[in-house]
């Protein structure tokens, strides 16, 4: 991994190095059990102080999202991970299409997103803009699509419930192989841009009847899409 997508941020070093590393563990590009790189090695890849390096997995600890063990170093933790969580998900079909998918995730997220709006703290508000910032930056097909799950499971993390991560988590997972067969045109990353925008306004101003709406009108837009290519999809079999 290229420890040096970590160094460029306005931020302070610490406060940099923290928003980072807990972008790729939300990610999963960071997977549960990893091993963060030891503090000297880490902080020579960066060209960083130990000191810095220390105080960012500081914070991800306090967050849970580190284990900092002696002698084991820092381990990667799974948020969402607990017992009742995977009983929980567990049940979930894994055969669901991805328009059942997206009308769960129409009843859950937007109270989700309430949540986060109640709960989330300055650091987490930096995270998502971070995120918003790198999907306005053109990135490929699979990259945007990966920003836009993990700024969603962000949303998630920030309610600080394990449970509603782990659901969320797991209807993220079914649905991903209708998510690959969707069509994502520029207008449509607009509008999800601006979508997700909507959100984090709403977050930062710690309204959560405004979170909600903002995530309901999202959510809304992407099962129209998913409706409107079922159509269209439908109408080019009938033609055959």
């Amino acid at each position: 991994m290229d420890w040096r997508q970590l160094r460029h941020s306005t931020l302070s070093r610490p406060d940099a190095l923290a928003v980072g590393l807990e972008r790729l563990i939300l990610s999963g590009e960071l997977a549960p059990g990893s091993r963060v790189p030891p503090e000297r090695e880490l902080a020579e890849s960066l060209g960083v102080s130990r000191g810095s390096v220390r105080e960012a997995l500081r914070a991800l600890a306090a967050r849970g999202l580190v284990a900092r063990r002696p002698g084991s170093g820092t381990v990667v933790l799974d948020p969402g991970a607990t017992p009742r969580g995977d009983i929980l998900a567990s049940g979930l079909d894994a055969t669901a299409e991805l328009l059942q998918v997206m009308e769960v995730r129409a009843c859950i997220e937007p109270s989700v997103t309430a949540r986060a709006a109640r709960r989330a703290t300055p650091s987490d508000m930096v995270q998502l803009h971070v995120l918003l910032d790198a999907m306005r930056r053109e990135p490929t097909r699979q990259e945007f699509t990966e920003l836009d799950r993990t700024f969603h499971r962000a949303i998630a993390q920030y309610t600080r419930n394990p449970l509603l991560l782990r659901l969320l988590d797991r209807v993220y997972e079914i649905g991903e192989p209708g998510r690959r067969k969707t069509s994502l045109s520029a207008a449509r990353r607009r509008a999800t841009i601006e979508e997700h925008q909507a959100i984090l306004r709403a977050i930062e101003a710690r309204d959560p009847e405004a979170a909600r709406a903002a995530s309901e009108a999202h959510l809304d837009s992407v099962l129209h899409r998913i409706e409107e290519q079922r159509r269209r999809t439908e109408a080019r079999g009938g033609e055959g």
